[in-house]
């Protein structure tokens, strides 16, 4: 047991008089920063209104924590809903990933509605910048000692002396961190090539390949909350995480719409091949 490595880190980095600045809402903080200063660069690099941008620096994380409170709230502890109502707005105690993330959709879609723009382009501009905050967050996890991994005896176990185990564990929130490293890189590579995909692609993309591989992740998390009975084999990270990868991922690869497979091209090649039908004598129908 003692050839792996003991976890036993405080959670408050230090103490401001009544405050404590906790190493995990630190991260947090400095991931949202990050991600909506990457998201700003996004809108610029896009021509989108930089005022939009400010806007929904505010918004969408406001609808970002309200989801993913109330999302936990459903899935992993709903009892305590009608036991102690009072967790209805004890924001700070419970975050699901995937209400943040369905939090940040519902708060877009109200945003560009209200605008009169596409939200397909938008979303897209918004993931670049918010894929950023992954890492951030399950680093700060592992911090906490919380979102813990199974029971292994792989070399690079983990023991979280905080929760007063004697025997390690996958670190599987470095798994994710690791996932969330992976998935700016992707973010990079399709910002970049952003005017020769189909509004909606960057987005699909992204989720798809996260959630797929989040969804395989699980198996490697201690449960966090039975799904349906103790002897269903999918948790509810699964099977939250299962429906999402798979119609991300017919977007992305298949809808005529936002699919990459069928490529947008560029206006002005798009132009030419318009221009040289007229010539030829064939008109568009």
């Amino acid at each position: 047991m003692s050839d792996y490595f003991h976890w036993d880190v405080e959670r408050v980095l230090f103490q401001l008089g009544p405050l404590e600045i906790r190493t995990y809402g630190l991260l947090f903080a400095t991931g949202l920063l990050v991600s909506v200063y990457m998201m700003g660069r996004s809108f610029r690099d896009r021509g989108l209104p930089e005022k939009h941008a400010s806007a929904l620096s505010v918004i969408l994380p406001i609808g970002m924590i309200i989801g993913a409170h109330l999302l936990h709230l459903i899935f992993y502890e709903p009892r305590s809903i009608f036991e102690n109502p009072v967790r209805l707005i004890e924001i700070g105690k419970g975050l699901a990933s995937h209400g943040g993330g369905l939090g940040v959709a519902l708060a877009l879609l109200w945003f560009t509605k209200r605008q009169g723009v596409s939200w397909h382009r938008y979303a897209d501009a918004v993931v670049v910048g918010a894929i950023w905050i992954i890492a951030f967050v399950r680093i700060g996890n592992f911090f906490n000692s919380e979102i813990v991994g199974r029971a292994t005896d792989v070399p690079w176990g983990v023991v979280f002396v905080q929760l007063g185990d004697d025997f390690p564990r996958h670190p599987s929130q470095l798994y994710e961190a690791i996932l969330g490293i992976a998935l700016v890189g992707f973010a990079i590579l399709m910002h970049r090539k952003r005017n020769r995909l189909r509004e909606g692609a960057t987005l699909y993309s992204l989720l798809a390949i996260y959630f797929a591989v989040r969804f395989g992740l699980e198996y490697f998390k201690e449960y966090q909350a039975q799904s349906l009975t103790p002897e269903f084999p999918l948790t509810m990270g699964q099977l939250l995480s299962g429906p999402i990868a798979l119609l991300c991922g017919y977007m992305a690869l298949f809808s005529p719409r936002c699919g990459l497979l069928s490529p947008r091209k560029p206006p002005a090649q798009a132009d030419n091949r318009t221009r040289a039908r007229f010539h030829r004598g064939h008109h568009p129908h």
